[in-house]
């Protein structure tokens, strides 16, 4: 059984189930134009599982999680908190979504941004909440922007340069 790990009106993001891993491969992985400002390139379903088994929660807060549209009861994407180490403070994190190309432009990545943002604040009491975007990734930007995130740097990161975004 999947655990909620946050409720928005319309989206639920929830533990992940290895069956999940076909999903995503083909609603993300493989499609070009989707992880086109993410890896760079498509996945193989191997490159899928493994990719998922590293980074996906299976059990905790922490870690990438499928997002399932409430309406359709059909996973759209997922998203996730993780720990931010790049400026070596204590108790930063990161959060971030990747959506398919259909349910882009209908404010799910504002919606879920938010309610990662007051996931982080309310779980982690953490003032310190950063999200990293492809500096050519202009939607992504906008969404950052629209809930009250501001640029702070650029940086290189293991996925190539990213832009930085803080709130407090």
């Amino acid at each position: 059984m999947r655990r909620v790990i946050i409720e928005t009106d319309r989206l639920l993001m929830v533990t992940t189930k290895e069956e999940d891993a076909s999903i995503l491969h083909k609603i993300i992985y493989s499609d070009k134009e989707v992880t086109k400002h993410t890896t760079g390139r498509v996945f193989t379903l191997t490159e899928t599982k493994e990719f998922m088994q590293k980074m996906f929660t299976y059990d905790a807060i922490l870690g990438f999680a499928p997002i399932i549209e409430k309406a359709s009861n059909k996973i759209i994407g997922y998203g996730g908190i993780l720990e931010f180490d790049l400026y070596n403070q204590p108790n930063c994190y990161e959060f971030g979504y990747l959506l398919q190309k259909s349910s882009w432009g209908l404010g799910y990545a504002t919606e879920i941004a938010k309610a990662q943002i007051e996931k982080i604040k309310q779980e982690f009491n953490s003032p310190k909440i950063f999200a990293t975007v492809h500096p050519q990734n202009r939607a992504s930007q906008k969404v950052l922007q629209k809930i009250g995130m501001s640029f702070i740097d650029s940086v290189i990161k293991s996925r190539g340069l990213r832009d930085v975004y803080f709130t407090d």
